[in-house]
């Protein structure tokens, strides 16, 4: 780009880069930051989605989750530089298309459609839990809760398939809600504390076998925390999945995606953390259904934490909507670039006209998760989750070095500073959390990886190559 280019708006950048203006773009900043925190949704995060880890790895969480604090500052830093130069829906797909090799990139897509299909699935089971949770009265079992989730999810596609402007309106009454109930649980965390910080942060204890008293935390417990962590605390990268609904120049997505992972990291990790620090016993604490909700209860009594527990169940749903409508744009937007084959790709560009929502696309998200409830559970999907998220956020680190070598002269309209240090740094830390996870899990992630890779040898290129040579 030129100099003159420096005030350049997303739309003109964005139709610089091949593509026509198709969403509502009627998103502030402050609306974008809204939208992806819903998507992140913290108190669903910290009430449920964090069951996973501290379940497995106990409280060595705290040290885990101050780690993967500072790897979201960086890696929100690495996104924003590469999500000003590249203000496309896709998101962190885009950024990795654009300047990756091609091999790599669908390595990315892997990443991109499996995370698609298995996070809104996870956050309505969460949803269900709860459901479940506030009424004992309904039935208990599985099926139960996999029944209630995939209604959540029908509500869920009947919300997301409306504007965005109006699921901006909804969203920002929902969040305002959510910020009322964070500010109570640290209240209640800052006024009880039961042991000093680094007692959980430096001296990790998991629960024994049989689950009945505390043994200390080892190493490796940890480094496993840190990697499923990734599956619990994010969604600040959906500031890029809003790209082309944001109003203003590039720079502006730079704004929405380093404020939405400064939120991210006071909106979850702080509040996992000083929920040790409050809990009145550690052992009850990671006995508990929720943790987190034990300590609540152990202040507010039943009253207070049935009013929490409302409040996780707005939130929850909230959430619900805000990954669909997200993940949906990353397909759309794949398609659009024919990522998939033509006859996949035709019908995930489709658009609704009075909308403008990518109407197709959502649906399958939304049908692939009714789908995913009844197959998995929460445990599984958030262990799984953590390798693919740690993938991606490995790949556009290195989409970052690439970027810097091989553009040196494209304009940026925000540069991240210490470079190349903090994509050195969130590399290294991804790594370790990528093979600090379970062999299955690696193994599983790998496969999938190398059917990407053939997908691309076989069909892809191929097919690239004859419209080249016709």
């Amino acid at each position: 780009m030129s100099k003159k280019d420096k005030t350049m708006s997303a739309q003109e950048r964005l139709e610089q880069l091949g593509y026509k203006q198709e969403l509502n773009r009627s998103l502030s900043v402050t609306g974008n930051v809204t939208m992806t925190t819903a998507n992140a949704s913290p108190i669903m995060a910290i009430f449920v989605l964090a069951i996973a880890p501290l379940v497995v790895t106990g409280t060595a969480t705290a040290g885990a989750a101050l780690f993967q604090g500072i790897l979201v500052l960086l890696i929100g830093l690495t996104l924003a530089e590469l999500g000003s130069i590249y203000p496309v829906s896709g998101g962190t797909y885009s950024i990795i298309r654009y300047v990756l090799p091609k091999p790599l990139t669908y390595l990315g897509i892997a990443s991109f459609v499996l995370i698609s299909l298995i996070t809104p699935p996870s956050i309505a089971i969460g949803v269900a839990t709860y459901v479940q949770l506030l009424f004992p009265q309904l039935p208990q079992t599985a099926f139960a809760t996999s029944c209630i989730a995939a209604v959540c999810l029908i509500f869920a596609l009947m919300v997301g398939l409306s504007s965005i402007a109006t699921s901006d309106k909804m969203t920002k009454v929902l969040m305002a809600m959510q910020a009322i109930l964070i500010a109570v649980l640290f209240y209640i965390f800052l006024a009880n504390p039961q042991r000093d910080v680094t007692e959980v942060v430096f001296s990790p204890q998991v629960l024994n076998e049989l689950g009945t008293a505390l043994i200390p935390g080892s190493i490796s417990v940890v480094l496993a925390s840190i990697g499923m962590l990734f599956g619990v605390i994010g969604g600040y990268d959906a500031a890029l999945g809003f790209s082309e609904e944001t109003k203003g120049s590039c720079k502006n997505i730079a704004k929405a995606v380093i404020i939405s992972s400064v939120v991210t990291v006071i909106f979850m990790v702080t509040p996992i953390i000083l929920s040790m620090v409050a809990a009145p016993d550690l052992l009850a604490y990671l006995q508990a259904k929720s943790p987190l909700l034990y300590t609540v209860q152990s202040y507010l009594g039943s009253t207070g934490t049935t009013l929490v527990n409302i409040g996780v169940l707005i939130a929850a749903f909230n959430a619900t909507v805000m990954l669909i409508v997200w993940q949906a744009r990353i397909l759309y937007t794949g398609a659009r670039d024919r990522a998939f084959p033509d006859f996949i790709a035709k019908q995930m560009m489709k658009v609704s006209g009075k909308a403008q929502v990518p109407w197709v696309a959502t649906a399958f998200i939304c049908i692939a998760s009714i789908i995913l409830v009844f197959a998995s559970s929460l445990v599984a999907l958030v262990t799984f989750g953590a390798i693919l998220f740690s993938v991606m956020f490995l790949l556009v680190a290195v989409a970052s070095i690439i970027s810097r070598m091989k553009e040196p002269n494209i304009e940026r309209p925000f540069k991240m500073p210490l470079f190349p240090l903090i994509p050195i740094v969130v590399i290294i830390g991804l790594s370790i959390a990528i093979f600090a996870q379970p062999l299955n899990d690696i193994l599983t992630a790998a496969g999938f990886y190398g059917l990407a890779l053939l997908y691309y040898f076989v069909y892809i290129r191929p097919r690239d190559k004859r419209e080249k040579q016709s």
